[in-house]
């Protein structure tokens, strides 16, 4: 049987690209995975390959910068399923490339809705019904951001910034109720949302990681699947980089991997 059979999931913003990879995922472990985003066109597509490959899927749309159509949107799923198990608070966007004198108040205000606001309403609904069943597994998608900062991107880096905290402080609250509560930091994924970077420097961001290649949307699908799982009944308020261990590399590696080429020469 599969792990995650007569669960109900929830994955925000999963109409495509890492959402839809996670989304797919969990239905394929046997979770009824509901989709919701503000692309209807898009949610329901994905839940149709999701019923095609003999999973389990329903669309909502869903604007998780409302407080009230989240709240309306836990209670008819949970109405719908009579639980809430898993939630992937995945709803984001990466905003413009902008210096931060020159960002304006909206763009910032907007980035921080999206990601900060929208993951409390989502995960401050979801925990009230799983309190009551006395399980759950929250994810909050933080990012590489999180660690490594991003010149330009100040407001994204800081969103991705407070999901940790979110997370950590949410995962000490929420445990002594079988609750976990994690984080997952995508490094440079295939997406729509790292489109233009790859587009400019995709061979040499490629070579600049220790695995030599750029992850996909599948990779992180399986993090989150880990994570979602009952298998992970001991891990909470962690943090999971998947990049490919992007993140350990520095100037100095170059320094010290042309020093290692000159003693083998």
């Amino acid at each position: 049987m599969a792990k995650m059979t007569g669960q109900t999931a929830l994955v925000t913003g999963s109409a495509n690209g890492i959402g839809k990879a996670i989304a797919k995922k969990l239905a394929s472990e046997g979770a009824y995975v509901w989709i919701t985003d503000i692309d209807e066109e898009a949610g329901n597509q994905a839940v149709q390959e999701i019923v095609e490959s003999s999973g389990k899927a329903s669309f909502l749309r869903l604007d998780v910068r409302s407080a009230q159509e989240v709240a309306a949107a836990i209670r008819q799923i949970y109405t719908e399923t009579g639980r809430m198990d898993i939630l992937v608070n995945n709803a984001g966007i990466s905003g413009n490339l902008v210096p931060v004198d020159q960002m304006s108040d909206d763009e910032w205000k907007v980035l921080l809705d999206i990601h900060v606001n929208g993951s409390f309403y989502c995960l401050r609904e979801a925990a009230r019904y799983m309190k009551k069943q006395g399980y759950g597994r929250i994810i909050n998608m933080s990012s590489l951001a999180s660690e490594t900062a991003l010149r330009g991107f100040v407001h994204y880096a800081t969103a991705k910034y407070a999901l940790v905290g979110l997370t950590e402080s949410s995962a000490k609250d929420l445990a002594p109720y079988g609750i976990t509560v994690n984080v997952l930091k995508p490094g440079i994924i295939r997406s729509a949302l790292t489109g233009g970077v790859l587009q400019a420097a995709e061979e040499r961001l490629a070579r600049s990681t220790p695995v030599r290649s750029i992850g996909s949307a599948e990779d992180v699908a399986m993090a989150a699947a880990f994570l979602a799982s009952p298998d992970s009944r001991f891990l909470t308020g962690i943090s999971i980089v998947v990049d490919g261990g992007f993140r350990l590399v520095s100037e100095m590696d170059k320094v010290t991997g042309e020093m290692i080429a000159a003693m083998q020469a």
